[in-house]
């Protein structure tokens, strides 16, 4: 039986050696090692190899006993063994050639599949660009995280180059979808583009005219409570020169059909800012949202932010699919009835 065992341990000699040795005495077989420093300790992921009498309850106590901390203790496969840093480069290979999915292969390396334990509750989750989320009971180390995004970026770079090689017609053909079609971004004409600026205060009727024009849905996911539409101008006013922070505008056709503020989330945490954005319900799912994000995540970094966290209700996949599609990994939490995803902005 193969087990796959995670624990932080305090960052200091001798620790692991403890474990090992306790491992040994209990006739435990250590098959592999990884380790996953972080600021605050270290993660070792061992893979080893038990008798039939040993059960994930009796191995957790054992690194318990050993000194292991926030220890989780799963089943595996012999795929655990395989070298990572292969894997990877061999999971390139595959979804450049077409032959897999992007989901597919980071669902395999982070082995998320079959579901770990049967509880969904606490699950650790990784936003995908253009391609969902993938998620684990065992929290994903800040080295998996980094792994997962030049992944993510790797092949982007290789399908883009992909990309301009291809003739003029097949480019033409592939971005000439007909206005209005809700299709995505690669998609849309070029015409219409979001054009995304800093708001300024003579931008206030314009937001009052934005709000009138959204659904009580869209409000009530922006705002997190019941709204009517209607907003007063001194609202608007705020809204469109916070007094801490950034607003930001999406403009097509002169008009403006979206809005976002970019603010510190508090006094104790001024490098996380909190990002919230409201696109109107005739030009969702087309990239605004998606434009208006990313900038908004470019703001914050500029302005000494390290990271920036979007708050949403369960349920909310748009704004999921906003992150993701803005090429962002994102680290999410649920408690409280809300979602709190919260990306790196120091990658962006």
């Amino acid at each position: 039986m193969l087990y796959r065992v995670r624990t932080t341990i305090k960052d200091r000699p001798g620790v692991l050696a403890s474990l090992a040795r306790s491992c040994g005495d209990a006739g435990i077989n250590i098959l592999s090692l990884q380790v996953f420093p972080a600021h605050d300790g270290v993660t070792d992921e061992l893979v080893v190899s038990v008798g039939p009498t040993w059960t994930e309850v009796r191995v957790h106590e054992l690194v318990l006993a050993a000194g292991g901390e926030q220890v989780s203790v799963t089943r595996c496969t012999a795929r655990s063994l395989h070298d990572a840093p292969t894997s990877y480069l061999q999971a390139v290979t595959r979804v450049a050639a077409g032959r897999t999915r992007l989901v597919d292969e980071l669902t395999r390396l982070l082995e998320t599949d079959p579901p770990d334990v049967a509880d969904y509750a606490g699950h650790d989750l990784v936003v995908l660009p253009g391609e969902g989320t993938i998620a684990r009971a065992v929290p994903f180390t800040s080295v998996e995280r980094a792994r997962a995004e030049a992944l993510v970026e790797v092949v982007g770079v290789v399908s883009r180059a992909a990309s301009h090689s291809r003739t003029p017609a097949t480019a033409i053909e592939r971005f000439s979808g007909p206005a209005g079609n809700g299709s995505g971004d690669g998609e849309r004409p070029a015409h219409e583009d979001p054009h995304v600026r800093v708001a300024v205060p003579e931008d206030t009727p314009a937001l009052v005219d934005l709000h009138a024009r959204c659904s009580e849905a869209t409000l009530y996911r922006r705002y997190h409570a019941p709204m009517t539409g209607v907003i007063h101008r001194r609202m608007a006013r705020r809204l469109a020169a916070p007094v801490d922070g950034v607003a930001l505008v999406a403009e097509i056709r002169d008009a403006v059909v979206a809005h976002a503020v970019a603010a510190p989330l508090d006094e104790e945490t001024p490098r996380t800012w909190e990002v919230g954005a409201i696109v109107e319900d005739a030009w969702q799912r087309r990239g605004v949202g998606t434009a208006l994000v990313r900038h908004a995540a470019r703001v914050a970094r500029r302005n000494g932010a390290d990271e920036i966290v979007v708050v949403s209700q369960p349920g909310d996949d748009a704004v999921l699919r906003t992150i993701g599609r803005a090429g962002f990994v994102a680290r999410i939490a649920r408690a409280d009835n809300t979602v709190r995803i919260t990306v790196d902005v120091r990658l962006c």
